[in-house]
């Protein structure tokens, strides 16, 4: 069973549009995960060359890098929910991809549950000015993954996934594992290197490496950076101190290195954190 205790996607764009004029759009692909949610109406796409209806109550999912498109049909009209977002690592996966064969996902009995939450999603996108907008539509967002994830046995998966499942790590690369990330979670302000790790935990950096991110999904390095990083923002939007102060407090002695580290994971500079919007 997947693990979700980690996911916190970052949520770029949540809106939506009713179309009313036919017309085809570009052929595009993102760098990002994009849900497009058919909230009523129906649409036509091209995903990769392969044309499909979309009606009312189905929802595409895009992962980086698939093309597609939208036409809208003559006499026809659709109203849609779009959402881009980043930032999703599961174990075993490569990170901001979500393991469905096809982008037209089957959401079988879960379609109300799911279209309900859509429908909330919308509502929360048109409230920008209050508070705690970006909490909110974040958490919503993540209940519309965990909705999506639970449908996963009723559709097609990727290859990537088929095979983690036929690979159950073994305790001692389990206990190996929880052994370096409760080592990460009590050093992360330190200056730690991969070989530093290994060292502590008396085993080699490739076989660390290997192990880590065959049980955790990810390297132990982009552990460690995603975990700097949520500590950055905590500190940012809790306690009056400086960027340099911040830098320093979860590893970095390099203040403009953390800030566009910070900038790319969270799409904004680190001193135009609000701290009021906890």
């Amino acid at each position: 069973m997947l693990n979700l205790s980690e996911l916190m996607p970052d949520v770029l764009y949540a809106f939506s549009y009713r179309n009313v004029e036919p017309g085809t759009y570009v052929y595009h692909d993102h760098t990002f995960l994009e849900l497009s949610i058919m909230l009523e109406g129906y649409s036509d796409y091209n995903v990769e060359g392969r044309w499909r209806r979309v009606d009312t109550g189905q929802a595409l999912l895009f992962n980086p890098g698939v093309h597609h498109q939208e036409t809208q049909p003559p006499a026809s009209q659709s109203l849609q929910l779009h959402v881009g977002f980043r930032h999703v690592a599961l174990p075993g996966q490569t990170p901001d991809h979500l393991p469905f064969a096809d982008s037209l996902v089957n959401l079988g009995s879960l379609r109300p549950e799911f279209m309900a939450c859509a429908q909330r999603v919308v509502t929360e996108s048109q409230r920008p000015a209050e508070l705690g907008h970006a909490v909110l539509l974040q958490a919503l967002v993540v209940e519309l993954l965990c909705l999506l994830l639970r449908a996963l046995p009723e559709n097609p998966v990727s290859s990537d996934y088929l095979a983690l499942q036929s690979e159950t790590p073994d305790k001692e690369h389990v206990a190996l594992v929880s052994a370096a990330t409760y080592y990460l979670e009590a050093h992360y302000g330190e200056d730690l290197t991969l070989s530093d790790l290994a060292t502590s935990l008396h085993v080699s950096p490739a076989y660390l490496s290997r192990t880590f991110k065959g049980v955790q999904g990810e390297s132990p390095i982009n552990y460690l950076t995603k975990l700097r990083m949520r500590r950055a923002k905590d500190l940012l939007l809790k306690d009056q101190l400086a960027v340099g102060e911040v830098a320093r407090a979860v590893g970095y002695q390099d203040p403009y290195y953390f800030s566009k580290l910070f900038k790319r994971y969270f799409g904004i500079a680190p001193s135009l954190i609000d701290k009021g919007d906890t």
